[in-house]
């Protein structure tokens, strides 16, 4: 019964997309019809996540408004440019829960727009309320003018981060965790071990912070035509009301969105067509061509099997499956592109898995340029996976690095007796029988085992890295040993070719791929999104979240994914 109703479900929905695809069309030949020569006024809502991708088919939008990506942004505004049929950009910021790297590559597009001649404007109804404001004025400042909502407050207060450590709870419950890495900056063991930051965690912290920090005042200051130590003094004496904000020139205006709307749909006496992105890239679309150039998405913590989702506490998220990264290059080398942007936003996982995609990375570069592109993470197994392609780029604000490794597990024998009265009969045929499955504390030789495992892996990564880079064994040890950077700091240190986002990665593989600087290129991207009828009926990743969460809970391996991992931080 419940297949013939998924059945009847699908059937629906294709009937819907027909009928959808339809209205689709003939909106976008009605919309292309009206359009004015130098008259289009596009208009974009920036909010959310900003996820690499989403389902662009007209399934996308069947249960309301879809969240925009970037590979939309970055298509529209690219586009924008040099279409002469596009007079200028308007911009709403809303609530942003994107990370630092994308927040920099909207305002590269934003900024290209403007020293195209074509004006652009920013509305925020508010930067923060009752919470940090920063990403969202500091993406609204490449605009040429920012208009504050009446009610609106400007929360430009600095950048800060808190990191859960869950040590105090562990003890509560009696679970003891049990944690082995190289050296003091592979941090993410001490989530568990540890109450606070470690000298050497709180060290590292910093030195993010502060490179975070110096790369949005330089571009405050630019922006708003202000010395850098006017902006320092500025986000110190942060929050702003509206008034304090505009007196400050942080802000050029205060007025309600329907007031900034109708100011911006005309300019020099013209009245402009507002062009909402979508339709503006529905009415584009037939206009693409060119050379294909693979996008090869790599996003979340690295498993082996494939892509999904993961409940697993403080690992919960986008799973990248190294099957499913793996057919995607192979099938890259059937399609026979031009070239391929690895893009990868990853704080790490299973070397095992990292090790598969690397390989299957190495063996498509042979026969096609590969770049990677750094998206807002690329750290520790995310690092990895990089070694050997043709050419390296990060965004400055990209957190990357983190070689290192680490390994452990949550003993939780004493939780289970004396909190829920279940115990264990333990029957082993040899002495390790269980060191990776048992709900009990290591033994000595036991942990002495995991030592010389995370050793053995650690090497491997040191010389891959030193081939990768072209440095001594010596010379990635002395920026290893779990160190976390920023974009900014890697290239310093030889751990990328260049700084760049998106666009300068796409300049790259035109390179490689001997075309011409400004040769039209269709970017086409891997994986291929299933089709939503077929991720209706999959039960896949309902079996692969229960299975993880049993095992989970099993063996108390919280660090199912492996022993690469970069903890999570986070910064507003």
């Amino acid at each position: 019964m419940r297949t013939r109703s998924k059945a009847l479900l699908v059937i629906g929905i294709l009937v819907a997309v027909v009928l959808g695809s339809t209205v689709v069309m003939i909106g976008g030949i009605w919309l292309a019809a009206r359009w004015v020569p130098g008259r289009a006024l596009l208009t974009v809502e920036v909010a959310g996540s900003l996820p690499e991708r989403v389902d662009e088919s007209v399934f996308g939008e069947l249960f309301g408004p879809r969240a925009v990506s970037m590979s939309e942004l970055r298509g529209a505004l690219v586009r924008a440019r040099t279409d002469q049929g596009v007079r200028g950009v308007r911009v709403r910021v809303g609530e942003l829960g994107a990370g630092f790297a994308s927040i920099q590559e909207v305002r590269a597009l934003l900024l290209a727009v403007s020293a195209a001649g074509k004006p652009t404007s920013a509305f925020l109804e508010t930067a923060g309320e009752g919470a940090p404001g920063n990403l969202q004025y500091y993406l609204a400042s490449a605009c040429d003018t920012i208009t504050l909502g009446p009610l609106g407050d400007l929360n430009l207060v600095g950048l800060g981060s808190r990191t859960p450590f869950i040590r105090g709870m562990l003890d509560k419950l009696e679970i003891v965790p049990e944690f082995e890495g190289i050296g003091d900056f592979k941090t993410a063991r001490f989530l568990f071990t540890e109450k606070d930051h470690t000298p050497a965690s709180r060290e590292m912290t910093t030195w993010l912070l502060r490179s975070l920090s110096s790369q949005m005042a330089t571009d405050l200051a630019a922006a708003r035509k202000l010395e850098v130590e006017q902006v320092a003094a500025l986000v110190a004496r942060g929050p702003f009301s509206g008034d304090e904000a505009l007196a400050a020139k942080l802000v050029d205006r205060i007025a309600d969105w329907h007031t900034f709307a109708e100011s911006t749909a005309r300019q020099d006496g013209v009245e402009l067509s507002e062009v909402p992105l979508r339709r503006y890239l529905r009415a584009r679309k037939a206009y693409a061509s060119g050379p294909a150039i693979a996008v090869i998405l790599a996003e979340g913590s690295i498993v082996r099997g494939e892509s999904g989702y993961s409940p697993v506490p403080l690992l919960g998220g986008d799973v990248m499956g190294s099957d499913t990264i793996a057919r995607a290059f192979r099938q890259v080398q059937r399609d026979k592109p031009k070239a391929v942007i690895f893009r990868i936003d990853s704080g790490g996982g299973s070397a095992t898995a990292s090790e598969i995609i690397r390989q299957e990375m190495l063996r498509t570069s042979k026969e096609i340029p590969v770049v990677v592109s750094m998206a807002n993470v690329a750290a520790s197994g995310g690092y990895w996976i990089t070694c050997g392609a043709q050419r390296v780029i990060a965004d400055r604000g990209t957190i990357t690095a983190s070689i290192g490794v680490l390994s452990g597990h949550l003993a939780t024998e004493e939780f289970w007796k004396n909190k829920l009265g279940v115990t264990y009969g333990k029957v082993d045929m040899t002495p390790n029988a269980m060191a990776f499955g048992d709900v009990g504390p290591w033994t000595a030789e036991q942990r002495a085992l995991t030592l010389k495992w995370i050793g053995r892996i650690y090497d491997q990564f040191l010389d891959r890295v030193s081939e990768a880079r072209k440095m001594t064994r010596a010379q990635v040890d002395a920026v290893g040993r779990g160190r976390v950077f920023t974009g900014e700091q890697a290239f310093e240190r030889g751990l990328i070719d260049a700084l760049g986002d998106m666009s300068v990665a796409v300049a790259e593989a035109r390179a490689l791929a001997k075309l011409a600087p400004d040769a039209d290129v269709d970017l086409v991207y891997y994986p291929r999104l299933k089709p939503l009828w077929k991720r209706m009926l999959d039960k896949d990743d309902e079996a692969a979240r229960l299975r993880a969460t049993a095992e989970a809970f099993a063996t108390g391996r919280v660090l199912v994914p492996g022993p690469l991992w970069l903890p999570p931080i986070e910064i507003r």
